[in-house]
């Protein structure tokens, strides 16, 4: 790899690192920011209903602000896990990994809510996406596929040899 390609590669580890030491001064500007879009706009008091509808086994923090955190930490390690995964079909799985822990997340919050709250469902979810907003799965992926694990195509087997 060249070395503007290790720099940006660094950049990101350490803003991740970064914004993971200062989750909470981050969601303090995302909340406030937040709060100052919605009440410009006139969606205040549907944002307040929604937080309302909320279980506080899902997040306690105000949901647009988490949903901007989670999808710009995931954003980065996607962007991180592109820069070090040349191989299409490891990238694809990739994506399809994200992807799926995304959708049981949303499936699993969908099926607490329809089982009136179910708290085991939330404390689950929960550590999903606890789990995927992290470096855990960076770390796993980047570990399986240089160990060789893990689909490869035919020009990334040719050079490996």
């Amino acid at each position: 790899m060249n070395t503007g390609r290790w720099v940006l590669v660094g950049l990101l580890v350490l803003v991740l690192f970064l914004a993971g030491v200062y989750d909470a001064q981050i969601f303090g500007f995302l909340t406030t920011a937040w709060q100052k879009v919605l009440s410009a706009v006139g969606l205040s008091r549907q944002a307040e209903l929604l937080q309302q509808g909320v279980h506080g086994g899902v997040t306690h923090r105000a949901l647009p602000a988490v949903l901007t955190y989670a999808a710009f930490y995931i954003a980065l390690c996607l962007l991180l896990l592109r820069l070090l995964v040349h191989d299409p079909l490891q990238w694809r799985l990739v994506l399809q990994l994200y992807a799926g822990i995304i959708a049981a997340y949303v499936l699993i919050v969908a099926i607490g809510k329809l089982a009136g709250d179910a708290v085991w469902a939330y404390r689950l979810s929960r550590h999903l996406i606890d789990f995927l907003v992290g470096p855990l799965p960076i770390a796993g992926l980047l570990v399986l596929f240089r160990a060789g694990l893990g689909p490869q195509s035919t020009d990334s087997r040719m050079q490996a040899k």
